[in-house]
């Protein structure tokens, strides 16, 4: 039998997994992707409807980050089924992630980058009006990198390091 009161792990669940160090996309997590495009274009909210399969706005979607959110309508599915619901219980399902780009605070290990502030809200409403919800907050910064000066001083210390783990040969044979 298919249960209401699990919904509150699947929103708590998939709210944590949205904004976790697991949620990595290409060269930078999901979540820097998505402040990186919020200082660029001045969007700084971004929301997943699980249950009309929506997401927007679209300048907060772009590559490589333009497939999460199917990705994440089909985890939530997941998560329901998996809790012991089923999704005929669900009525609304909602994710809004909201950065606050007017707030930046240099990183304490590498102050070069800067952190902004994040919510992300998470909201099930079954099918009897109850609502179940889970919030996360804290702060995020881009690890992505397009600076050309970084990327080559980057490629000097690792071409440095991996000189010290390969012998050098001088002549063939």
């Amino acid at each position: 039998m298919a249960r209401y009161k699990v919904l509150k792990g699947v929103a708590h669940n998939i709210g944590h997994s949205f904004t976790s160090l697991m949620n990595y996309m290409n060269d930078d997590y999901v979540m820097g992707h998505i402040l990186r495009f919020a200082r660029e274009t001045g969007q700084d909210t971004l929301t997943i409807d699980f249950v009309k399969g929506e997401a927007g706005p679209s300048e907060l979607l772009g590559a490589p980050i333009s497939e999460v959110p199917s990705r994440y309508v089909k985890v939530f599915w997941d998560l329901v089924e998996r809790h012991g619901s089923d999704r005929s219980l669900v009525q609304d399902a909602l994710l809004t992630l909201r950065f606050d780009t007017a707030v930046e605070r240099p990183l304490r290990t590498a102050p070069e980058s800067k952190e902004s502030p994040f919510t992300c809200d998470v909201q099930i409403t079954d099918t009897r009006g109850a609502k179940y919800q889970a919030h996360f907050e804290g702060w995020w910064h881009p690890e992505r990198f397009n600076s050309p000066k970084f990327v080559n001083r980057l490629r000097l210390k690792v071409w440095k390091w991996f000189r010290t783990l390969v012998p050098h040969r001088s002549s063939p044979g």
